[in-house]
């Protein structure tokens, strides 16, 4: 693995000050290990912003962070998962976009949310805290 990629949930804990995704962040960085921002998981974050100011809040936090934007190979595969699971287990769009880009940029996936994506078998996902 190459580095890590934030889900959304540990972006919402961020914005909230939660101590644990802080302390979580900072030994990785602490660590020399990349760390990344799908642009899908920074529009739900700002999807989430209440006003002005908290999306002001959203963009700096997100702009901390390396920003990966979709690539068509990461599209592709995110299309994939969605034939083959999103009727049989539920998985969402944002979701399948998010393993995609992980997959397709050999990056480990930092989430709290880990059973919407186990059924995805060439994904390294890893609760953070």
């Amino acid at each position: 693995m190459t580095g890590k990629l934030l889900d959304t949930t540990v972006l919402v804990d961020l914005s909230r000050g939660n101590p644990d995704s802080a302390d979580y962040v900072d030994s990785v960085r602490d660590a020399g290990i990349p760390t990344y921002v799908s642009v899908i998981s920074a529009m739900e974050l700002i999807a989430g912003c209440r006003d002005r100011d908290e999306t002001r809040k959203a963009e700096r936090l997100i702009d901390s962070f390396g920003l990966i934007h979709l690539t068509p190979r990461a599209s592709s595969r995110a299309y994939g998962f969605m034939l083959s699971y999103s009727r049989s287990h539920g998985l969402s769009i944002a979701d399948a976009l998010s393993a995609a880009v992980a997959i397709t940029q050999d990056l480990e996936l930092a989430t709290d949310n880990e059973r919407h994506f186990r059924i995805i078998p060439e994904l390294v996902v890893k609760r953070p805290y």
